[in-house]
């Protein structure tokens, strides 16, 4: 377990800092929308901007915004979420993108024909963790190098 969270750690601030830009921000404009849409009043607006701030909506569509979604903008191309093509697209296919933290771990990504993103991370000390992530249309799914899905999360909620 403990393996996991440290690969997901190297691979969420290897994604940040890789993408060199702030994307769109599709969810947390979607998150802002239901508010403004939610009354013409300002003080109910800021009762519920209150509320899903303390819940956490805002913090979570914020994060999944900058550790997922525009990520996988920025690798594709296209927004997950408003399907929107970006201006310019960064990542050609078959394209790698390397990455060596400070402690000497050293991440690679790739984009694939399919439009998932392949991870390799190699830590310092020589093991390797591997994780492919693609977006089915309505779902996020992380998957292992022989394919068995790791980690899920519904787009359709956002």
């Amino acid at each position: 377990m403990l393996k996991r969270v440290a690969l997901m750690a190297v691979m969420s601030a290897f994604v940040v800092g890789s993408t060199g830009c702030i994307g769109s921000m599709a969810l947390s404009g979607k998150v802002r929308q239901f508010n403004m849409d939610a009354s013409p009043d300002p003080w109910p607006r800021a009762g519920i901007f209150m509320l899903l701030y303390v819940l956490p909506v805002y913090p979570f569509a914020g994060s999944a915004d900058l550790l997922v979604i525009n990520s996988i903008e920025f690798w594709t191309g296209t927004n997950p979420l408003s399907n929107k093509k970006a201006l310019v697209t960064v990542a050609q296919l078959g394209d790698e993108h390397r990455e060596m933290d400070a402690d000497g771990n050293i991440v690679v990504s790739s984009l694939r024909a399919d439009g998932s993103i392949d991870v390799a991370i190699t830590a310092k000390d020589g093991t390797q963790s591997f994780v492919n992530v693609v977006n089915t249309g309505e779902q996020l799914v992380a998957r292992d190098a022989a394919g068995n899905e790791q980690a899920r999360v519904s787009l359709d909620q956002y």
